[in-house]
């Protein structure tokens, strides 16, 4: 899975998972200027197209810089894995 955030001088620091599966390390969303993020990689999950997931968001803290908690979600990309 990718993600594509955007930072700001308001936004904290946030954890994402999907059915308590983290995705990644935590991700610093602090940027003196509004910005769109590269696309980060958030790992592989296993997921069944029968069954229902919940995406986590949870703020974890601050850049020392950052006025705020706020969050910027540009987009999630799930991208298929070649299953040889």
């Amino acid at each position: 899975m990718l993600g594509r955030f955007t930072k700001w001088s308001d936004y904290g620091i946030f954890q994402l998972s999907v059915n308590g599966q983290k995705l990644g390390p935590p991700i610093d969303l602090y940027a003196p200027a509004i910005t769109a993020a590269d696309p980060i990689d958030l790992g592989v999950l296993d997921l069944d197209a029968h069954k229902d997931y919940t995406l986590t968001v949870e703020v974890v803290g601050k850049n020392q810089a950052s006025k705020s908690y706020g969050f910027g979600l540009d987009y999630l990309k799930l991208v298929p894995v070649d299953a040889k």
